[in-house]
């Protein structure tokens, strides 16, 4: 494994690792990570597509896992969509894939239809926050709004509970007892993103990369209709599929096998599909 530094435009070191070194690689694909965890959370995912052909990246978003800035909040959505594009511009393009869970999922989605970037072969979306199970109640958003104006670096506790995120009890372990996860989340995070989810949904048709949605039928953080949703509104470019007996991570639940062979044979298909219309012309 390599890691390296990349610089974001406000000054922060974000921490970004290169998981192996493969010759004549399918492709690149680059993971996101979701609100509270940190990209190492994803070792057995960035070792599969690794074992699988694949070159794989990854790095802590702003306020995560080893990369500079305050727990759990960012000065706005802008930030971290230059974030991410900032981590790609090091990043092999051949065959350049993208992979975004909840949070991270949000991020990606909103970079995709705000950036519309050419160069991105694919996107797999796992869970993305596009609409909360529990949405903020009117009298809280208002003074969450507020309290926006005034402090909008003002961070609390996210409730997440480990009890949500998996079926599997040794995830849930390994996650309370990570000293690198952590339950804070800003005022600015949470409004700039619950209203990127929003719109994203309203915008779901000007999606023109080639996108693979998944999400678990018992997530009770993230609605599992806002992934119907998007993808219902733009059947030419997005395919989505929820599995059963899952919860909010598909790729740490007892499904978790089926999850990376499905998105497997997905990327590979894109691949095929691509290089046959290369060949034709």
């Amino acid at each position: 494994m390599i890691s390296y530094k990349i610089q974001t435009k406000d000054h922060l070191s974000l921490h970004v690792q290169q998981w192996n070194e493969t010759e004549k690689a399918k492709g690149t694909l680059c993971i996101i990570h979701g609100l509270g965890e940190h990209q190492n959370r994803y070792t057995h995912v960035a070792k599969f597509y690794a074992n699988n052909g694949f070159q794989v990246f990854s790095y802590d978003q702003r306020g995560h896992g080893k990369s500079e800035g305050k727990r759990g909040h960012t000065p706005g959505l802008h930030y971290n969509l230059d974030d991410l594009e900032r981590v790609l511009k090091s990043l092999p393009n051949h065959n350049l894939f993208l992979y975004g869970h909840s949070f991270g999922g949000n991020v990606l989605i909103n970079f995709l239809l705000r950036k519309k970037p050419n160069f991105i072969r694919g996107a797999v979306i796992s869970s993305a926050w596009l609409r909360l199970v529990k949405k903020p109640k009117y009298l809280e958003f208002g003074i969450a709004k507020l309290m926006h104006k005034i402090m909008p670096s003002f961070t609390q506790n996210n409730k997440l509970s480990s009890v949500d995120l998996s079926n599997d009890r040794q995830v849930r372990l390994e996650y309370d007892n990570d000293p690198l996860t952590h339950n804070q989340i800003s005022l600015r995070l949470f409004l700039d993103f619950y209203l990127a989810g929003k719109w994203a949904l309203k915008n779901a048709d000007k999606l023109s990369v080639k996108t693979l949605m998944l999400h678990g039928a018992d997530d009770l953080l993230v609605c599992k209709s806002g992934t119907e949703q998007f993808a219902h509104k733009n059947t030419k470019y997005v395919e989505y599929t929820i599995f059963e007996d899952t919860k909010h991570e598909p790729h740490n639940d007892t499904k978790q096998a089926d999850v990376f062979e499905y998105t497997l044979a997905w990327l590979e298909k894109i691949i095929s599909t691509e290089a046959s219309h290369s060949n034709i012309k």
